[in-house]
């Protein structure tokens, strides 16, 4: 349930934010140097999701032709498959990676192809989640921005990452409203 809950959230960032993907995605079309990332929170649980053109990460969009380039992606989808090294949290909110799905691109004739992953993590303390550090770009220099989206039960926001700015806040409660005296 929860993970249909989490899907759901991400589909509905996703949505609500293409304001900030129109600006660094064109609808349609993929454009290269630029990725989408949804960061989703729902009580322990934080799913996370990739989306950007192929040459973002493995520096080409065309079915491996040579021995260099199949170990190039195979060494993209293994820096892929370690979630934990990609997407750091304060180490208090005690957050552990609990599955991975990434698998290669589909190389389509048209010459252009994306790839696709997601993760899973179980926080043992979600009141301490306050920030996500999202290490893509520094292991995938490819990827010059990230739109990325964030929904929390705090809220909604999205923001654009770049080298330079790898860190996004999560959504706060608003402190005093709704506590007693």
């Amino acid at each position: 349930m929860r993970k249909i809950i989490l899907s759901f959230l991400l589909v509905t960032t996703m949505a609500t934010s293409g304001r900030l993907l129109a600006e660094t995605r064109s609808a349609g079309k993929h454009e290269h140097g630029s990725s989408s990332v949804g960061i989703a929170v729902d009580g322990n649980d934080m799913a996370i999701d990739l989306d950007g053109p192929a040459a973002n990460l493995i520096g080409f969009e065309h079915k491996p032709s040579t021995p260099e380039q199949n170990a190039v992606l195979a060494r993209a989808l293994d820096v892929l498959r370690v979630g934990d090294a990609l997407f750091l949290t304060p180490p208090e909110a005690n957050c552990r990676m609990v599955s991975a799905g990434v698998s290669p691109p589909e190389f389509g004739a048209d010459g252009h192809s994306d790839l696709e992953a997601s993760w899973e993590f179980r926080c043992g303390k979600p009141s301490a989640l306050q920030w996500v550090d999202v290490q893509l770009l520094a292991k995938f220099p490819g990827i010059a921005k990230l739109a990325t989206s964030i929904v929390t039960p705090a809220g909604q926001k999205a923001v654009v990452l770049t080298p330079g700015t790898t860190r996004v806040l999560l959504p706060r409660p608003a402190s005093g409203l709704g506590s007693a005296p």
